[in-house]
């Protein structure tokens, strides 16, 4: 029988001989990490909404609500974004309402009536976004004045990547006095 017992070294200690596994452990370690460096980056960065600089412009009466479509999917998009929310930001010379809304199959430039563009329009909250949909304000407010409204910005998930970006094209309306 073959005994395992440390022998001693000479000067009568006992000693270890070096081994690889600590190296091969950091090394373990060392990859785990750019791993998941790689899948954090890659998940967090999906390919860019589009967006326009040029600005989309409408006008309303006092307490009549407008629908300014913002964001559209473009032609050939072959992407399902689900969607978290969208938030929107205003400045504005009086009290408005800004609500977002989803239009599914459908496109809207600015209308009164989103219903005869959209197969449906529903909320932006935990929907879909598919190709030959779009993002939809309705703004209203109840006195005269300029509402200056910056692009959308749209949290959602796209497969296993997920983004909070800007889309669309800015948008004014003017609210106009009866």
């Amino acid at each position: 029988m073959t005994s395992l017992t440390p022998e001693p070294a000479p000067g009568g200690s006992l000693s270890v001989a070096p081994g690889r596994r600590g190296w091969r452990i950091v090394a373990y370690v060392a990859l785990l990490a750019v791993l998941v460096a790689v899948v954090g980056w890659v998940s967090t960065h999906p390919d860019e909404l589009a967006t326009a600089d040029k600005k989309v412009t409408a006008s309303t009466p006092i307490a009549e609500p407008v629908y300014v479509g913002v964001y559209g999917t473009p032609a050939g998009f072959d992407r399902t974004l689900h969607v978290a929310g969208v938030r929107v930001f205003a400045t504005s010379t009086v009290d408005v309402t800004i609500v977002p809304h989803l239009c599914h199959g459908g496109s809207v430039n600015v209308t009164t009536t989103p219903e005869s563009f959209c197969s449906e329009l529903g909320p932006t909250e935990d929907a879909t976004l598919e190709s030959g949909d779009e993002i939809v304000l309705e703004v209203v407010g109840d006195a005269p004045g300029v509402v200056e409204i910056d692009r959308v910005r749209v949290a959602y998930r796209d497969g296993l990547q997920w983004a909070t970006q800007d889309a669309g094209a800015p948008s004014q309306v003017t609210i106009l006095s009866r």
